[in-house]
């Protein structure tokens, strides 16, 4: 249902998977070269990411079916840890590897390698919302 609260949630998710494809994770600078690491860098990164902020936009038009939709987002809880995982392992593994190349005036990893973690707490959020939804529609059953 588009008017519940776990569409937001659902969506805030989308938002940020999505813009993590496009921001950078870590950059560099050094003698006036600059450098970033994007997630565009690495095809595979790029289709994780994307999964995971295609998931739960799905999950979002599958209203009618409670339990599709929980057992969809354990499954993005899954893309998520594994996003994070992978982006933490580039960003950090980006600075050192820059570290090693000569004179760094600074390397900094950016917010954005974090985003994934935002995200699960917004899916935990959701399943938690879809859940409690489910929970009513059992007991109005259960009346009848």
């Amino acid at each position: 249902m588009l008017q519940r609260l776990q569409t937001l949630y659902l969506l805030a998710a989308t938002g940020f998977m999505a813009a993590l494809c496009f921001t950078p994770m870590a950059s560099y600078m050094a003698d006036g070269n600059e450098g970033s690491l994007v997630a565009f860098d690495f095809w595979w990164l790029v289709a994780l990411f994307a999964l995971s902020a295609l998931l739960p936009f799905v999950v979002i038009w599958l209203f009618r079916n409670r339990m599709l939709q929980v057992r969809l987002l354990c499954a993005e809880l899954v893309l998520l840890v594994g996003s994070q995982i992978f982006s933490a392992w580039y960003a950090i593994g980006f600075t050192n590897n820059v570290e090693k190349v000569g004179d760094i005036v600074a390397t900094t990893i950016h917010t954005p390698t974090f985003f994934p973690v935002v995200a699960a707490i917004f899916v935990l959020l959701a399943i938690r919302g879809i859940i409690k939804d489910e929970r009513l529609v059992r007991s109005l059953d259960r009346i009848r």
